[in-house]
């Protein structure tokens, strides 16, 4: 059993080592990639098992394109070792850069600004009452319309910059289930030149 394989396995999933020592032991393979998978299947790496964990540590990211918009969020995990890892630091820095490109309102729908989306809906009634629709119909076009305009401001429900078939969300599943560790966008600002 290779010490080194056991450390790159660890640095890559912060998982225990006796979870990995164990899983290389038992799988037989010097493959990073087949024994992190192998502990995916058996259900070690899995999101919804640290549903319930703290999120104590983290870190604050920093992006700035062109000295013209500056992007500062906050992304938490459950380690320090996690916070310092290269996946994690990665994952901050391209939702940096995906901040700045789609510049969000809000990180999830449910930090929506209640009077930001009545007044996009009654803008949205006033074109449909112009065009002729009926209040029944209105009403159905405005939940849709509703649902729309939570998930495109919602950073969480965006297509990730780097990868369109994913949105945000699912790019933090998947480098939470390769830390092994819960992590959370919790809040950014984004400063423009003016």
């Amino acid at each position: 059993m290779s010490i080194d394989l056991i450390k790159k396995i660890r640095e890559a999933t912060g998982l225990p080592l006796k979870d990995i020592k164990k899983a290389v032991d038992e799988f037989g393979s010097d493959s990073e990639e087949k024994i992190i998978d192998h502990l995916r299947k058996q259900g070690i790496l899995k999101k919804d098992a640290r549903s319930d964990r703290q999120t104590d540590n983290g870190r604050v990211f920093a992006y700035v394109h062109e000295g013209r918009i500056g992007v500062m969020l906050e992304l938490k995990c459950e380690t320090d070792f996690v916070a310092r890892s290269d996946s994690f630091i990665e994952l901050g820095n391209d939702l940096g850069l995906h901040i700045a490109a789609y510049r969000p309102m809000y990180v999830s729908p449910d930090q929506a600004p209640m009077e930001y989306i009545e007044k996009e809906l009654e803008i949205s009634r006033s074109q449909l009452v112009l065009d002729g629709k009926s209040s029944e119909m209105i009403e159905k076009i405005l939940v849709g319309k509703k649902t729309k305009i939570l998930e495109e401001n919602a950073a969480l429900k965006q297509q990730f910059l780097k990868n369109p078939n994913i949105t945000i969300e699912e790019r933090i599943t998947e480098v939470s289930i390769v830390t092994g560790e819960k992590i959370e966008f919790t809040k950014f600002v984004i400063y423009v030149l003016s």
